[in-house]
């Protein structure tokens, strides 16, 4: 009797320890943790709540047009089975409707390097500003400035604009009250206003010249409206120069 109580606690133990190694197929809670064979990790806005539904995909680096894709939970988790031959990058984007545009975001990740069929972590936040990690561009919005042809100013980074937010930002949030000047003459930067918080504003734009402080006129590019001392605009999803972006003009 003595015998069979012994294995009958021994076969309960075995049990417990069974179900304690067991693999769930399914996002592991809070980021994952590294499994062989599968990317994992956590989708989080720009407030840190879970997003659900996110698009991630898993490319393939080493066979062209090979990849894999997952989708976030309702707790902004996800898992995806990785192929069994090559390397792989992680991406994530977010599509948004606002004000009558759907835009495509890239969102940020954690860690941007390869990764093996060993399996990774990859946890990815939605950012309306910063540098993309791959050291090129911003994950916010610009705005392309050009010099009216009736313009005299040739030193256009004298130029300081204003930009008030008219609602919310893309993410719902609350914006504030911008001042910017583009970049330095021969930058990458020189005639744009670069990162901004996606969103729809009012602008305005003063020159700092020898003569003190002249408002400026403004319009959209390639309208033919009247310049007006203050423009409200928004941003394309994309066009030929790029995604998210503004077009406007100056003059005195």
């Amino acid at each position: 009797m003595r015998t069979k109580l012994i294995w009958m606690h021994c076969l309960a133990g075995m049990i417990l320890l069974f179900n304690a190694c067991k693999t769930d197929n399914n996002p592991s809670p809070d980021g994952g943790k590294l499994e062989e064979g599968y990317a994992v990790g956590k989708v989080t806005g720009t407030d840190g709540s879970p997003l659900k539904g996110v698009e991630i995909v898993v490319d393939n680096t080493m066979l062209y047009n090979s990849y894999a894709l997952g989708r976030s939970d309702e707790k902004g988790n996800y898992k995806i089975q990785l192929p069994k031959v090559g390397t792989f990058m992680a991406s994530a984007q977010i599509k948004k409707e606002y004000n009558g545009e759907v835009y495509e975001l890239d969102l940020d990740p954690d860690v941007y390097e390869e990764f093996s069929i060993d399996g990774a972590v990859r946890n990815f936040t939605w950012k309306l500003t910063g540098r993309r990690p791959e050291g090129e561009g911003y994950y916010g919005a610009s705005i392309e400035v050009n010099k009216s042809v009736n313009s005299e100013i040739y030193d256009s980074e004298n130029i300081e604009f204003t930009l008030s937010p008219v609602g919310t930002l893309i993410d719902g949030s609350k914006g504030k009250t911008l001042k910017l000047k583009h970049g330095a003459p021969f930058s990458k930067e020189y005639g744009r206003l670069v990162d901004v918080p996606l969103g729809r504003y009012k602008m305005t734009a003063y020159y700092n010249g020898e003569s003190g402080k002249m408002p400026l006129k403004l319009r959209k590019h390639f309208s033919e409206d009247n310049y007006e001392t203050e423009l409200t605009i928004d941003f394309e999803p994309e066009n030929i120069w790029g995604k998210n972006i503004s077009i406007i003009s100056y003059t005195e």
